[in-house]
């Protein structure tokens, strides 16, 4: 029996009988082979579709039954509330390793990262004034910090080992010694400027000055060392080979990435703690009873926005698992979002993100392509993709990139492209969206897909450049 733990609680064992009675129905309907009972059996499937959040519902209100500081979700409830997996009702595919699936952890970026039962023990602990527990899949935030600082090292010393070598093939009139040092010491306060951190618009003159002054010694040495390695690359008697040129571009680059990352992740400190206070502060005078009443408006209110990613696929909206179907690679999607994310660090220089700080990605159950819930700032992404998880990333990011871009700098030029002149809002947005997963999944890796005007559009709009 399912849910064992819970076999004194009416609610739930009611609930889960009536799923595992109609999934009995569902089967031998769709086995039976007849087109009729097809027909049928996708009206059971639809019927079956409520359980999902009758049990939800059912389990929430028993583990909040004493009022817990934290809620502990088993792995079986896990399976349910993440996959919509009910072992021996609904079955994942016979290779889904369950050992792997509750060992994935993601790797440090700039995105918080959860489970949707994660969310929900999040937001109970915030209700309650209580510290969010870590996600099962993430990190906190300090562990993030310290994961990208490590990263930002690591590349560094990449980097400064390569030049080294370059300058050593290909003699310079650099002191290579103390050029790489300086950019490697004030990379960081020279990102500050460059995104004009609250740290150096708030900070003193003094603060100022100095933070402007190692901007310029970056931003020198930095020139210094491209111009060397770009020379090497054009030595008419042994140019610097094409695969070592490009690496150190990209290590450069990375270097930038990761402090802008760090940058940003630090600032969001702030933001996280006042998002948990405005959460805790409104729900400080309610009873025990108030506050299990507020968890569930909260996830009545998340439900609407749970459809999305199917609805925007234009596939089933159930959040139960599809028979003998394989779930995502947490680990291995979140790659991509760091990959793309990377690709486009524009999207954190928006209103949105200086105002509630970074969205939070939550894995959710149910099928389609990702997308952005505006009412609570987080990015969606399905557990079972439509498309691919490139595709299902790129459609997260891009409704993010649209719903957010408030001073109109990715609208204003994307309407004014011919084709896009005569189409509604909505026709306008989902254009928008397709176009810029084909900019992220095949254009950014070299492949000219976009018509030319768009294309144009999209390079001005989204390729980065040096700042000076």
């Amino acid at each position: 029996m399912a849910f064992n733990k819970w076999k004194d609680v009416p609610e739930i064992q009611e609930a889960f009988d009536k799923l595992e009675n109609s999934s009995r129905k569902y089967f031998q309907l769709i086995e039976s082979g007849s087109s009729d009972d097809r027909v049928q059996a996708q009206k059971v499937w639809a019927n079956m579709s409520s359980s999902y959040w009758e049990i939800l519902f059912a389990l929430v209100d028993a583990q909040t039954q004493k009022s817990p500081d934290q809620l502990n979700f088993d792995e079986e409830e896990k399976l349910f509330i993440d996959l919509g997996c009910v072992p021996g009702v609904l079955n994942l595919k016979s290779d889904f390793d369950v050992k792997k699936y509750f060992a994935a952890k993601c790797l440090p970026d700039i995105f918080p990262v959860m489970t949707f039962s994660d969310y929900i023990a999040e937001t109970w602990a915030m209700i309650n004034g209580n510290p969010a527990p870590v996600p099962s899949i993430g990190m906190s935030l300090n562990e993030r910090i310290n994961g990208l600082e490590e990263m930002l090292f690591t590349a560094q010393g990449e980097r400064n080992q390569l030049f080294r070598a370059i300058a050593q093939a290909y003699p310079t009139k650099l002191n290579v010694k103390q050029t790489i040092e300086t950019m490697s010491e004030y990379l960081l306060p020279a990102m500050k400027v460059i995104m004009r951190t609250p740290e150096y618009r708030e900070g003193d003159e003094a603060l100022r000055q100095k933070l402007a002054q190692q901007r310029k010694a970056y931003l020198d040495a930095e020139k210094a060392v491209l111009l060397a390695v770009s020379t090497a690359r054009k030595n008419e008697e042994k140019p610097l080979p094409l695969p070592a040129f490009e690496k150190f571009m990209a290590l450069n680059d990375k270097t930038r990435v990761l402090a802008k990352k760090i940058l940003y992740s630090q600032i969001d400190e702030i933001k996280i703690a006042r998002r948990a206070k405005k959460i805790t502060d409104a729900c400080a005078e309610m009873s025990p009873q108030m506050r299990r009443a507020e968890l569930k408006a909260t996830l009545v209110k998340k439900r609407e926005y749970l459809m999305v990613p199917a609805k925007n696929a234009r596939c089933d909206t159930s959040l139960l698992c599809q028979p003998d179907s394989m779930p995502i690679d947490y680990a291995q999607d979140y790659e991509i979002f760091r990959e793309f994310n990377s690709c486009d660090m524009d999207m954190f220089n928006v209103p949105r993100i200086r105002m509630y700080g970074i969205p939070r990605i939550i894995f959710v159950p149910g099928q389609g392509l990702g997308t952005y819930d505006w009412s609570d700032h987080t990015l969606l992404m399905p557990a079972f993709p439509i498309g691919g998880e490139d595709k299902a990333v790129s459609y997260a990011l891009a409704t993010f990139r649209w719903d957010s871009d408030e001073d109109r700098k990715v609208k204003t030029p994307y309407e004014g492209i011919k084709e896009n002149k005569k189409k509604s809002l909505l026709a306008m947005a989902a254009s928008f969206y397709k176009d810029y997963s084909v900019w992220m999944t095949k254009e950014k890796r070299g492949y000219r897909l976009l018509p030319r005007e768009t294309h144009k559009v999209f390079v001005q709009t989204f390729t980065s450049k040096l700042e000076e």
